[in-house]
């Protein structure tokens, strides 16, 4: 089983150093893509010697881009400010290799409050719970199956939550114990509480039919508001 690890990034240079340190622990991987979506801090320079494919920006373009050009058996979404430990990822290569078609880590925070705590519990509880993880539980899925579904959307926003949606209607995702590492800052910019009821908030709203450029923009009008770029 060939896995290719596909990295969506975007002005992560705070963030990438602790990502490629256990990136360089990843011996059952494969291959190794980063698609930039238009840095414009260090990201490129940090980058440089390793496989960069260029996109336009957003998440859903960008990982259906990696997609593309992947190689591997199976595809594992890493977001650029998570930390995925090599423990972790050779879980992820076990789980494949034994017959699992989806799946996700267990989330945490990289800094942890009572209120950060509460967050990651009730990410991994909608996995458990109604079984669509998010992005930054690091998605991972055989080639198989992701082309059963017709990929990755191309959306600007919401486009992990709607390849889960769509991968739970031909199985439930398998939740690993193994954890991943994320950035809280979108909970540090807009607070945990007030975060989690926007973005449930905008899932209903996706869900309803608002247009997606609508969603995106009241996600981006939220995020100039706490301060974030």
């Amino acid at each position: 089983m060939r896995l290719s690890v596909i990295t969506p990034v975007y002005n992560e240079e705070q963030a990438l150093p602790a990502y490629l340190d256990a990136a360089a622990g990843w011996d059952c991987v494969s291959e190794l893509l980063f698609v930039d979506g238009g840095s414009t801090d260090a990201t490129l320079d940090m980058l440089d010697g390793l496989d960069v494919l260029h996109s336009e920006k957003g998440r859903g373009p960008q990982c259906r881009l990696g997609a593309q050009q992947a190689t591997g058996d199976a595809f594992v979404f890493v977001h650029g400010d998570s930390v995925v430990p090599p423990e972790s990822m050779r879980a992820i290569h076990r789980a494949l290799e034994d017959g699992v078609r989806w799946g996700c880590l267990s989330l945490r925070f990289t800094k942890n409050t009572p209120d950060r705590i509460v967050g990651w519990w009730t990410a991994n509880a909608r996995v458990r719970f109604s079984g669509v993880p998010f992005g930054d539980q690091t998605i991972f899925l055989t080639r198989e199956i992701y082309e059963a579904v017709g990929g990755m959307p191309a959306l600007p926003i919401m486009e992990d939550y709607e390849l889960s949606r769509r991968l739970k209607t031909i199985c439930p995702p398998k939740q690993l114990r193994q954890k991943v590492y994320t950035s809280p800052r979108r909970f540090e910019s807009g607070g945990n509480i007030r975060t989690m009821v926007q973005m449930r908030h905008l899932r209903h709203l996706y869900r309803t039919g608002t247009p997606i450029d609508e969603i995106a923009r009241r996600y981006g009008e939220g995020r100039h508001e706490h301060g974030r770029s």
